[in-house]
């Protein structure tokens, strides 16, 4: 298949997800590494049919892990081993499963296993079930070969809240009963009077059944907030909907027991109760939706670890951990406390700890940091320094106290809102039932009632979730994920952004500065270079491994190569000796000392240097400029030595002011604690940032690999640009600026209706028809406010981009 036979011929989309190419993107043609990377595989594997089911709606990838542990795996397989019967099952949460091509691919990459008995994907939950034959399926095996494509597994612990159950029921059949009650009310409107006898009877009873249905199933959400606000004192936004369901319900319910049922509110308080149960249905959706792509965090009870216990290897929870107990710790697993090396020697990296990259070599004997990873490519043993309660990645891992800034100011917004509303609506109704008491009962009530049905909170309880819901789904396409409740009201209050550097602005890989040296090695030195490089894993060895793979270079399979930490690669080939790695090292005379990078060596003379620099998130000028532009404080916070950070802050535009280095987790909180006066965002990607993250009024991530941070997040980001948040902040206060103007408008309805109403004009025919009016309205109104049409674009994209076949 061509590799653009399955895009729509746009020339700034990425290949793989549709999404916009920053400028500058390192990869022709595609948004992120994590794209490319999983395009390439894709195509490499035949899988090309995911593209039909996308229909070039994607979420941009996040770049495959190659280093992950699966400690946590080994204690759920062996149980499920462990029961009775040919077929073994086992459910798991997966993170990143988001459409119907997802699903298609994992049962794709199932099926191609032996042994498999069956795979069901729940992509609603973010859930797969896996069923095995006992001793013919490699678990393992399939968790890494999905892995590959940017998803991750771990343990169940995903379940579906209760609204997310019961609203969609409870809305189901609220719609199913309304559409009966109105087809009764109908032949009210036409003239079926008191004077027709049992059928008129049998419409009133059947319409007062139904509505009592329905305001049992739908209106119970909305009398439980209204009753959980009236017990701490505070008026919930549900008070007045919850009045007026009530009243509007009693008032009609006199009417039909009266023989009027033709007078009776019944149509339009169903219809009423279905709009509003679509409201808070969309309240939720979104968010709900944004939580289960990401793994459940479940801190330090979510880290596993490999224990001896005699001659048995027992797999434990991080906090079983005990001092002087000896631990075995796999590629890619990390180590929970800070332990001593018993091996000869390991790899390691502390890159989810300082938040900086960069592997280093210990010997035996040498300490290990509590949250280090094993880089290696061997399973190494080491003795815990000292017991987890007593480890610092303790207060790192803790769960993060809720938001309370924010959620106040959004709160007291809304509870100013629903009193006045409350207020003025039984206000009203009063003031109708006196202006018409004198001429009689029935007509004073039937004012009131009219009142209280015209009334209608519609731009609160319609628009204004549908409003909110618009905005995260267009964030949602960019790349940026809302996951708290109240971040879009929190952030038209952010005047100073706040970033790490490792891994936020910069991407925690390895970039060639001159891609075109590559191009002038000889074939052979290119291909002996790439069978050095891919046999490590050096994070200067992957970018090398990733450059050389583009040129063409050839991998040999016999190649035998020879790694020595902290030094480089080495290989003998034909009687010569071809190295990789550090100058000094790989040069026999030391001639080339003053290369920056790893060096390509044969027999000792030098045959190429490569030049490496951090690679930073292509749009990160630009969009760091836009937010000063903008009026915007942006600072750079990082533990890296303080030269490095204000090199990169001087390439940014950054003020040296504004840029700190050395800044330890303790230091990172207490900067943030010193800027923030409730206007913060902050932007990071190490468990090295999660005090920090408690102290802003708002934080995010791009890092959704590794645990503990997604889940202290307000949002996380996909994709290599930097331009949703950008778009966040611009859309918010747009959104703000919208809600306002639904409140103007429904405020100036209301008026209207209420003049009516006091006139005596308002019929239960013309209540059914203004009600669901004035709903479409808001609806329409919002959808207009928001178009796509309407909005200026944020980012600029590349031109057309030519990516071969």
């Amino acid at each position: 298949m061509p590799a653009t036979s399955h895009r729509p011929s746009v020339s700034d989309a990425c290949l793989h997800c549709g999404s916009p190419i920053p400028v500058g993107a390192a990869s022709p043609g595609f948004c992120c590494a994590g794209c490319e990377a999983v395009h390439g595989l894709l195509r490499e594997q035949g899988l090309t049919r995911y593209y039909q089911l996308t229909q070039g709606r994607d979420a941009p990838a996040p770049e495959p892990r190659k280093d992950r542990g699966f400690a946590w795996l080994e204690p759920l397989v062996t149980r499920a081993e462990a029961a009775a019967g040919p077929v073994c099952a086992l459910e798991l949460d997966v993170q990143g499963i988001h459409c119907a091509a997802c699903v298609w691919l994992m049962n794709e990459l199932f099926r191609r296993q032996p042994g498999g008995a069956g795979l069901t994907v729940d992509p609603a939950l973010g859930k797969v079930r896996v069923q095995w034959r006992r001793g013919a399926f490699d678990v393992r095996r399939f968790l890494g070969a999905v892995e590959d494509f940017g998803y991750l597994f771990g343990p169940s612990r995903k379940h579906p809240e209760a609204a997310s159950l019961d609203l969609p029921i409870r809305l189901g059949i609220c719609a199913a009963l309304t559409m009966n009650v109105m087809l009764f009310s109908v032949s009210f409107y036409v003239g079926l009077t008191p004077a027709d006898g049992d059928v008129f009877r049998l419409f009133t009873g059947l319409s007062v059944a139904l509505s009592t249905a329905v305001v049992l199933v739908g209106g119970w959400p909305f009398f439980r907030s209204a009753l959980q606000g009236l017990r701490r004192g505070v008026p919930h936004l549900d008070l007045p909907i919850a009045l007026g369901i009530l009243l509007v319900f009693g008032t009609s319910l006199v009417q039909a027991r009266g023989g009027r049922g033709d007078l009776a509110y019944f149509d339009t308080l169903n219809t009423f109760v279905t709009l509003m149960l679509v409201g808070r249905w969309l309240q939720q959706r979104v968010l709900e939706r944004n939580r289960r792509f990401l793994l459940e965090d479940d801190g330090a009870e979510g880290l596993f670890v490999r224990r001896e216990e005699g001659e048995r290897l027992v797999t434990v929870r991080a906090p079983e951990v005990g001092e002087g107990e000896v631990l075995v710790i796999a590629p890619g697993d990390l180590v929970p406390v800070d332990a001593v090396l018993l091996d000869a020697d390991a790899r390691i990296s502390t890159d989810w700890i300082t938040g900086e990259p960069g592997e280093r070599a210990v010997a035996r004997g040498g300490e290990l940091p509590a949250g280090a990873f094993n880089a290696g490519r061997e399973a190494v043993r080491v003795r815990a320094a000292q017991a987890f309660t007593d480890s610092p990645l303790v207060a790192l891992l803790r769960r993060a106290p809720p938001s309370s800034g924010g959620t106040a100011s959004h709160s007291r917004f809304w509870e100013q809102v629903s009193r006045r509303w409350v207020a003025t609506v039984l206000f009203v109704s009063a003031l109708g039932l006196a202006l018409w008491w004198p001429a009689g009962p029935d007509k004073a009530l039937e004012v009131a009632v009219a009142l209280l049905v015209v009334t209608c909170p519609c731009a609160i309880g319609i628009a204004t979730p549908l409003a909110y819901e618009l905005v995260q789904a267009r964030l949602r396409g960019a790349g940026f994920f809302v996951r708290s409740t109240d971040l879009l009201d929190r952030l038209p209050r952010v005047r100073k952004v706040l970033f790490d550097k490792t891994g936020t602005l910069t991407l925690g890989r390895l970039e060639l500065v001159d891609r075109a040296s590559l191009e002038l090695l000889a074939p052979e030195a290119r291909d002996v270079a790439f069978d050095l490089a891919s046999r490590s894993n050096h994070p200067a060895s992957r970018c090398l491994t990733s450059a050389l793979a583009r040129v063409g270079a050839r991998f040999s399979p016999e190649a035998r190569v020879t790694e020595l930490p902290g030094q480089g690669v080495e290989l003998m080939r034909e009687g010569v000796r071809w190295r990789l790695g550090r100058s000094d090292w790989a040069l026999a005379d030391g001639s080339a000392a003053d290369k920056v990078g790893p060096v390509l060596s044969r027999d000792g003379g030098l045959v190429a240097s490569f030049a490496l620099r951090e690679s930073v998130r292509p749009d990160a000028r630009r969009e760091v400029q836009a937010l000063q532009a903008e009026g915007l404080g942006v600072w750079l916070i990082s533990g890296d030595a303080p030269a490095r950070v204000h090199a990169l802050a001087d390439s940014l535009g950054i003020p040296t002011a504004h840029a700190l280095g050395g800044q330890r987790p303790e230091d990172k909180a207490s900067t943030v604690t010193a800027l923030d006066a409730a206007d913060t965002l902050y932007l990071g990607d190490g468990v090295n940032d999660s005090l920090a993250f408690e102290r802003a009024l708002c934080a995010g991530t791009p890092a959704i690999d590794r645990p503990v941070l997604p889940g202290k997040s307000d949002f996380f980001l996909l994709g290599e640009g930097l331009f949703p948040i950008r778009e966040a902040l611009r859309l918010a206060p747009r959104l703000q600026v919208i809600v306002r103007r639904l409140l103007v408008l429904a405020v100036a309805y209301n008026v209207v209706a209420v003049t009516v109403c006091l006139a005596g004009w308002m019929t239960p025919l013309r209540a059914a028809v203004a009600m669901p009016a004035t709903s479409l309205a808001t609806v329409l109104f919002t959808l207009w406010s928001l178009s796509a049409a309407r909005e200026r674009p944020a980012v600029a994209t590349t031109p057309l981009r030519e990516v071969p076949a």
